[in-house]
């Protein structure tokens, strides 16, 4: 049967598509998240270096002075951070399912150029074990690692958190998207949020030290304390608009005065808020006063909005103080 060149094309392309697919799930810095982690956050540089708003961030961080043998180290990687790394997620995972001790996992996604980066890593001591770099801390206490799977992936962690991870990506991710837990609450956050954060309150708590999640001083941040201890999930986010910076946070709780609670507490948090700005900063107050706050029966959500040019003049008034 003859087949048109439209028709083969499309054949062709769907193979191509199909065979290329596994090597950029591999790739994907979520996708090789613990699907037992109490903890994940993910920054989008790539998206802050091409807005307005985020540039003044990038502005601000550039002139701050650095660490001489961290910045020997980025020359002789041939690595600048703030233009070389797109995508930043930091996940958190315990041990043990009851236990107090945690593995942290750092992957970044972007342009790596491996043999510098491994030249730099050896002149320093690291030693390679495998498929990463083994760095020995003096006291032989959660090694760390470092491992470059692709010029476009690099993982660092706890030694076992990046063994893990090098795994994962072999088998083709973990099931942090679909498994119970956190990966089942990401559908909450903004999916286009430049920035956020998730946590499962419950079990970070135990890997806190003390148990407890501290949050601030005061008769305000001991009933926020107290609400928290029934809150199962929190999570919030940032999306940078180029003209706004629009602010999220949400809290999942199946107990209703729980969430009156943590409502009656955030509202007058924003009303503190407006005493405090109306004297320096008066065009902030009309801002905190249209941030919302939406309670429903499993949930409790706070989103607002502050425009850059607000920024703009508070980051302004904070130079001239300084």
């Amino acid at each position: 049967m003859n087949r048109s060149p439209l028709f083969r094309f499309a054949v062709v392309a769907a193979a191509v598509l199909a065979l290329a697919m596994p090597a950029f799930a591999k790739d994907d810095a979520l996708s090789l998240v613990p699907s037992n982690a109490v903890t994940v956050g993910m920054v989008k540089l790539r998206e802050m270096r091409s807005s307005p708003l985020s540039s003044m961030l990038f502005q601000q961080t550039d002139k701050m002075s650095t660490d001489g043998e961290a910045e020997k180290f980025l020359s002789d990687a041939g690595l600048s951070p703030l233009k070389d790394v797109d995508v930043l997620v930091v996940a958190t995972a315990p041990r043990t399912n009851l236990g107090s001790e945690a593995d942290v996992l750092v992957i970044a996604e972007g342009r790596f150029n491996v043999e510098r980066l491994s030249a730099a890593l050896a002149a320093r001591g690291a030693t390679k074990k495998g498929a990463y770099f083994v760095i020995d801390k003096e006291d032989h206490h959660d090694v760390g690692a470092v491992a470059f799977p692709s010029a476009s992936l690099a993982i660092a962690g706890t030694e076992r958190a990046v063994a893990a991870a090098l795994e994962a990506r072999a088998n083709g991710g973990t099931s942090f998207r679909s498994a119970n837990g956190l990966g089942m609450d990401l559908a909450r956050v903004d999916r286009d949020a430049t920035a956020w954060a998730i946590v499962d309150v419950t079990r970070a708590a135990r890997l806190a030290k003390g148990g407890t999640i501290t949050t601030g001083k005061g008769q305000a941040g001991d009933a926020l304390a107290a609400a928290l201890r029934n809150v199962s999930t929190v999570a919030v986010w940032a999306k940078d608009t180029g003209s706004a910076l629009e602010l999220g946070a949400i809290g999942l709780s199946g107990d209703t005065e729980t969430l009156s609670l943590i409502e009656d507490t955030v509202r007058g948090a924003l009303s503190a808020m407006r005493l405090a700005v109306k004297d320096k900063s008066p065009e902030l107050v009309s801002v905190l006063r249209q941030f919302d706050i939406t309670r429903k029966t499993d949930s409790i959500t706070i989103e607002g909005s502050i425009p850059a040019s607000s920024l703009r003049d508070l980051m302004a008034k904070k130079r001239a103080s300084n």
